[in-house]
């Protein structure tokens, strides 16, 4: 028995590695660890929030932006609408205004001219006019005098006179 005891405390055992630490120190370290994991939460949970008002705001941003273009839409097409109208309206003057009846009154009104009895051509490049035969002057049949070219002169006022009646006083063309 003697032997066993001796035996017992020659073989020592073996102990955990053991350090003394201070009870303060302690509870500082952990609550420093608990204090960084309720920032780190407070941090990512303020980028989260900040992330989802950026995407809030920028979807009311879109959906004003397409309202605006829908208003801006809708007003463009009843401007188009309207100046189609007027371009209709105006195309009815201008047809109105070059009936043939109406220049035919206004050439006996205000120019004072008379249906005309014979056909007449005449050659605007210097020649004299033909009589009723319905036939084109030709250049060789008279010179180009001074009456001539005065009786040609008359003609070119004359024919721009009538086209001035004949459009009005605006000038329209269809754009059709």
């Amino acid at each position: 028995m003697a032997a066993t005891a001796l035996q017992a405390r020659e073989t020592p055992t073996r102990r955990p590695h053991l350090r003394v630490a201070s009870g303060a120190s302690t509870k500082r370290k952990a609550l420093a660890r608990t204090n960084a994991s309720v920032f780190q939460a407070f941090v990512f949970f303020a980028v989260v929030v900040s992330l989802v008002t950026l995407m809030g705001l920028g979807r009311v941003w879109l959906s004003v932006q397409a309202a605006q273009a829908s208003i801006d839409s809708s007003r463009l097409r009843r401007e188009i609408k309207l100046e189609q109208y007027q371009g209709d309206m105006l195309e009815v003057q201008q047809s109105a205004l070059s009936t043939p009846t109406r220049i035919q009154a206004l050439a006996v009104g205000t120019m004072g001219m008379k249906p005309a009895t014979s056909v007449s051509y005449l050659d605007l490049r210097g020649g004299a006019a033909s009589g009723n035969t319905g036939e084109l002057a030709s250049a060789t049949d008279a010179p180009n005098t001074g009456v001539s070219a005065a009786l040609s002169k008359v003609m070119e006022v004359a024919a721009g006179e009538a086209h001035v009646l004949l459009v009005g006083d605006v000038g329209l063309t269809s754009s059709r």
